[in-house]
């Protein structure tokens, strides 16, 4: 049975607000869900629908709307925090449903219980009034039926100290990893198809971008990414322009080991970016012990920008770096660490012997043993085993050095995630809509330092969301 966490349900739901399917669409969805499993049990009776303050209280507040033939009361753990599912609780205020506050209740034993107390979100210890709610509704001799979860219970882990033991649980699109492990408090588990189409699954949104991209409020220099570049050579900007996205993207602290043929162009075009020299006119294996050494104090290298033909020392360095992205003269068919690989279709082919269609993109992931972004009008991104596509990007980002800056995007992210695979989905997509910001204020006539300079910009808007 395929399972999706409660992360990336997550982030489906704000991917699905972004592609045009609202959550109160998908709170409709699922609330008519619940009625609809209750509705098949029962004809008529007494309902209790004890309510959070979240989305899954939305849920309880729609299905009470479908139970037409009974007697609902709403009791509500406290005031309602989000702002669709309190869009719900008015209509039934303006309905006359019978709503009170917990503790203030004056309800009979009811027939059903609708436990819509909390979501997939849960994690730990259940809180007051929560645990008292929970340790009442377990008393009650009704049928119980948990809204997505039962209270209490972790959606991942199926760990809980206090929870519902419903009856029956209605969960929503895929079932949740933590119902199996808890089914002994799940009761019959009923998934119910809310109108997510499957094809949103594959797609890269925002969703993705927050499960990669974090700041935490109480962080020290460096604990946001010490991101390495190593590359340059016949083409100088290409290391540098990898250097400011990654710090552009949120790193910490950027460090760009190029060429001493190259140096003293590419140490002077920032002071924020940390230059090192590396003996000789290209970068061969004799520069593989420095190389290293800089990747120990590193969170993730970045390498191969501006140069040609290096995939032997990418093999080198793979062999000890933790943490690689690895982009133009550095790719090569199999690495030895946890790794991004960024083709574009040419690149691929030429790597891979291979034309870049999915299952040949899926395949190649597997064997290389790196997550593979495929550079591209859609962006292709696999780890082997998952495939997703990013739409976001446009023609004007064929302009040089642009590859060099997803790199950088994808080093920064991949700095405070070790899922390559999220990493990657992320950079591809934050990068995409940083050059469509471009387009929207400049036309087609944007540059690669141009997007860089959107990144922030591009970050913000996507982290605003909700």
């Amino acid at each position: 049975m395929k399972t999706i966490s409660s992360e990336e349900m997550q982030a489906l739901d704000l991917n699905c607000e972004y592609f045009g399917l609202s959550r109160i669409q998908l709170m409709e969805n699922a609330g008519k869900g619940i009625a609809d499993e209750i509705l098949k049990r029962f004809k008529e009776g007494k309902v209790a629908i004890y309510a959070g303050t979240g989305n899954n209280g939305g849920d309880g507040f729609v299905a009470a709307r479908f139970l037409k033939n009974f007697d609902v009361e709403i009791i509500l753990a406290g005031d309602v925090k989000s702002e669709i599912a309190g869009r719900n609780l008015h209509v039934l205020e303006k309905a006359g449903f019978r709503i009170s506050k917990w503790g203030k209740q004056k309800c009979e034993e009811p027939d059903v219980v609708i436990d819509a107390l909390l979501g997939t979100g849960f994690r730990g210890r259940l809180r007051e009034p929560y645990r008292s709610i929970v340790e009442e509704i377990n008393r009650l001799d009704a049928f119980t039926v948990s809204v997505d979860i039962p209270s209490g219970v972790d959606a991942d882990t199926g760990n809980y100290e206090v929870a519902v033991r419903a009856d029956l649980t209605v969960t929503f699109h895929r079932v949740k990893p933590g119902l199996l492990k808890a089914s002994d408090m799940a009761g019959e588990i009923v998934v119910k198809d809310i109108g997510i189409p499957e094809h949103f699954e594959e797609l890269i949104g925002p969703g993705d971008f927050k499960m990669a991209f974090r700041r935490d409020d109480d962080a020290h220099k460096g604990q946001h990414g010490r991101v390495l570049v190593v590359g340059g050579g016949e083409y100088v900007g290409a290391p540098f322009l990898a250097a400011a996205a990654a710090l552009r993207a949120g790193a910490d602290l950027v460090t760009m080991a190029v060429p001493e043929s190259i140096y003293s162009h590419a140490s002077s075009f920032s002071p924020e970016i940390i230059p090192v020299r590396l003996e000789g006119d290209t970068i061969t294996s004799e520069n593989v012990p420095e190389i290293i050494r800089l990747a120990e104090r590193h969170d993730v290298t970045v390498f191969g920008m501006g140069t040609v033909d290096k995939g032997e020392i990418t093999g080198m360095i793979s062999k000890k770096a933790g943490k690689m992205v690895i982009d133009a003269g550095g790719l090569v068919d199999v690495v030895e660490c946890n790794a991004i690989m960024t083709p574009h279709r040419g690149e691929f082919r030429k790597i891979f012997g291979r034309d870049g269609d999915a299952e040949s993109i899926l395949s190649a992931a597997r064997e290389s043993g790196a997550t593979i972004l495929l550079k591209g009008k859609e962006d292709v991104v696999s780890d082997g085993s998952r495939l997703k596509i990013n739409r976001t990007g446009n023609a004007g980002m064929t302009v040089g050095g642009t590859g060099d800056v997803l790199a950088g995007v994808a080093g920064a992210f991949f700095a405070i995630n070790d899922d390559p695979f999220k990493a990657a989905c992320a950079a591809a997509f934050i990068t995409g809509i940083a050059g469509d910001m471009c387009l929207e204020e400049k036309g087609y006539c944007f540059t690669a330092m141009d997007v860089i300079e959107m990144l922030p910009y591009a970050i913000k808007k996507m982290d605003e969301l909700k």
